[in-house]
């Protein structure tokens, strides 16, 4: 014990003053230490010292030794762990080593069959569903008429002729302006370029956009899913048929309502890729105008066509400002009866 921490535990004892320094005065003087300075070898100020490693060395060490332990485990149990009832650990009760080396193991119906087979039939149904490229084709078409109701006419007897159907209608026909239909039609994929030249015809054609999309490699994706699926149901329909135990039954049956309702899903995902190809969508704008939208042309025609709607949105800006008045004449005939009144009685004034 070095002498300041007797001291320290000296003063902290509950004695006399009397008691403490005859502590003290027992305790025996420090000697000097010499002024030689003896060389000590490294080998002396490493032998009596600890070896420490840092932390993650130790946590390494540690982790290693747990990972062995679990290996030697694993390893002494041998097969005799797989039988192990999975009722009787939840419970929590404790099983000796006869019984769990009689314990029957429980059934497994997996889904694995035949590899050949089940890649037979995912071929087959893709094979079966492909019949050459899968394209989507769209088409915008803008129109313009004089004639409204007979464009209109003739739109309809083009879709009639191609077997093609309306899927939507909006038109807009307020007083004053001109009528606009917007229409979305489906054509077979058989008539769709002859549908495109009809109703080209039906107006005078300002705008046409054509899109195809190829969704090959999607639908083919989804209908080898399909055919994967399928090939899984018939297992486990033939599984649920030789079942032995009610678990084992309950089992598959929640298995197969699994596969069929993703069977559902990407069935009705190939629905929609089959409507989309078989019927073309094609969305047509017509509008009413009373002079074209000049789609080429000389400089000249251009020039007459511009001061000819110049003069038509002079006349309908004037048309409307009249119509707005007409709407506001009580407001008027107040504004203008104040205005009459204030200018008379200036003059009573002068």
């Amino acid at each position: 014990m070095k002498w300041f921490e007797y001291k320290m535990e000296v003063d902290q004892l509950h004695a006399s003053d009397e008691l403490k320094a005859r502590l003290l005065a027992m305790q025996p003087k420090p000697q000097p230490q010499s002024t030689s300075h003896t060389p000590v070898s490294q080998d002396t100020k490493t032998k009596g010292r600890a070896v420490r490693f840092p932390h993650w060395k130790r946590w390494a060490a540690g982790i290693a030794a747990c990972a062995a332990v679990a290996v030697v485990g694993l390893q002494a149990l041998g097969p005799a762990g797989s039988g192990i009832d999975t009722m009787s650990l939840r419970s929590g009760g404790a099983a000796s080593s006869t019984a769990l080396a009689s314990a029957p193991q429980m059934a497994t119906y997996g889904l694995d069959m035949a590899n050949g087979d089940l890649a037979a039939r995912s071929a087959a149904g893709t094979e079966s569903a492909l019949a050459g490229d899968k394209i989507i084709y769209t088409a915008d078409l803008t129109l313009e008429t004089k004639d409204y109701e007979g464009a209109r006419a003739s739109l309809e007897q083009a879709l009639a002729d191609a077997g093609g159907w309306m899927e939507s209608s909006s038109e807009s026909n307020y007083t004053g302006e001109a009528r606009t239909l917007s229409m979305t039609l489906r054509v077979p994929e058989a008539n769709y370029e002859s549908f495109l030249e009809a109703a080209g015809q039906t107006g005078s054609l300002v705008n046409k956009y054509q899109r195809a999309d190829d969704v090959t490699a999607q639908y083919t994706d989804v209908a080898g899913r399909i055919a994967n699926l399928e090939g899984q149901r018939d297992r486990l329909r033939e599984l649920q048929a030789s079942a032995a135990t009610l678990s084992d039954l309950l089992d598959i049956e929640a298995q197969l309502s699994d596969v069929e309702y993703q069977l559902e899903s990407w069935q009705g995902q190939l629905d929609w890729y089959d409507d989309q190809i078989a019927s073309c969508t094609v969305t047509v704008t017509l509008q009413e105008v009373e002079t074209y939208t000049p789609t080429g042309g000389s400089f000249l025609e251009r020039l007459g066509t511009a001061f000819a709607e110049g003069w038509q949105n002079f006349i309908h800006g004037a048309s409307a400002v009249l119509v707005l008045l007409a709407g506001l004449w009580p407001v008027v005939l107040l504004v203008a009866a104040v205005v009459a009144v204030v200018v008379i009685v200036r003059r009573r004034r002068r």
